[in-house]
């Protein structure tokens, strides 16, 4: 049995993840993961739902959202390695992860 590698620390999440999670990339919104949130240098927002459905709700598309700014840390990209923002609208990736990426590439 080989050995584990990678991704063996437990990411802070500071946000709630269940939300809509969006980036500004050149004054547009993008959808993206709560693993791409927390890494993205950029403006960053979230949208939750004003209150909870009730079970057999059916008319869902009616539910109001509230979108909230987020001005929380900035990781780099599978880490919890806090970095400075420069909101140049890139991932922040980590050296492990451009090194992964590098041979992943050559192997094509």
């Amino acid at each position: 049995m080989g050995e584990k590698r990678g991704d063996l620390e437990k990411l802070v999440y500071d946000f709630p993840t269940e939300a809509v999670l969006e980036v500004e990339i050149k004054g547009k919104w993008y959808r993206v993961t709560s693993r791409e949130f927390r890494s993205f240098d950029s403006k960053r927002r979230y949208s939750k739902p004003e209150y909870q459905p009730k079970q057999g709700q059916t008319d869902l598309e009616n539910i109001p959202f509230i979108t909230y700014e987020y001005d929380g840390p900035l990781y780099m990209y599978g880490t919890n390695k806090a970095v400075y923002k420069t909101f140049n609208e890139k991932m922040v990736n980590s050296p492990y992860y451009e090194d992964m990426m590098a041979i992943s590439q050559s192997k094509k």
